[in-house]
């Protein structure tokens, strides 16, 4: 088996979903209906959290480098809160709560957008 090393980068990667509306900008989002998305929540089954999206510059990212964040604090894990914003804090997984990681800062205002399994409280 041979490997090929390559000294190419990537940037501005990202996988973009078009079409769609809804959802508030630089929250995490997910379908409803057809071409439809709302602000998701940790509250979500699991089920409605498993093809979440990120609403940015009305733009929605299927994953990848989404920058015009505010705040981000670099190489910080972000979570999905209560009302689809990203949180620092992981939310502790109960019957009601799930907890979903989204993505890491890569500086104050870039987001690698990386979603995670959803994990599921008793």
């Amino acid at each position: 088996m041979a490997f090929v090393k390559s000294t190419a980068l990537v940037t501005a990667s990202a996988i973009t979903v078009p079409g769609l509306s809804g959802g508030t900008n630089g929250r995490i989002v997910r379908v409803t209906t057809s071409n439809t998305v709302v602000d998701a929540s940790y509250n979500n089954s699991v089920a409605q959290l498993n093809s979440i999206l990120l609403k940015q510059n009305n733009v929605y990212y299927a994953q990848g480098v989404v920058a015009g964040f505010t705040g981000l604090t670099a190489s910080s894990a972000y979570f999905l809160g209560a009302d689809g914003s990203l949180t620092a804090s992981a939310p502790t997984p109960s019957s009601t709560v799930r907890a979903l990681y989204v993505g890491f800062a890569l500086n104050s205002t870039t987001l690698l957008f990386r979603p995670g399994i959803v994990i599921s409280g008793q």
